[in-house]
């Protein structure tokens, strides 16, 4: 697949969160697919395999309010051969009730049409004021 391929494969991931898709989210994933997570965030790690990356997922639901979906905004996309970064903004709202807009950088791998890893870069410190505490 190309470049312009592989950043369609991330928006369209994206407009599927978006939408609430989330089966159709995870079929851009690769079973193997790898998530890392900053060191400063309390989900810090890299997650391994489909399981454990949903695992990951599973523990931030908690933090969000289910009513109010998640918004993700892709701001621009940017990418060269198997690599596509991705500046996003993330909006809703969280379990305590309070808005939630955060500024997101991802820098993905992609594969075939699968998103095969995942960087996953944050503000950690508005996440852990709005989130966490």
């Amino acid at each position: 697949m190309g470049i312009a391929e592989n950043k369609k494969v991330i928006r369209d991931y994206f407009d599927a969160l978006g939408k609430g898709d989330f089966p159709t989210a995870l079929d851009y994933f690769a079973e193997d697919i790898t998530w890392w997570v900053l060191p400063s965030s309390p989900l810090a790690g890299t997650y391994v395999g489909k399981n454990a990356v949903l695992d990951l997922f599973g523990k931030g639901t908690g933090l969000y309010d289910a009513s109010v979906p998640l918004s993700p905004e892709v701001v621009g996309l940017v990418a060269e051969g198997d690599k596509v970064a991705c500046e996003l903004i993330i909006g809703g709202r969280t379990a305590k009730g309070q808005d939630y807009k955060n500024h997101y950088h991802f820098l993905f791998e992609v594969k075939g049409g699968k998103i095969t890893g995942a960087k996953e870069y944050v503000d950690t410190l508005y996440a852990q004021r709005t989130l966490f505490s």
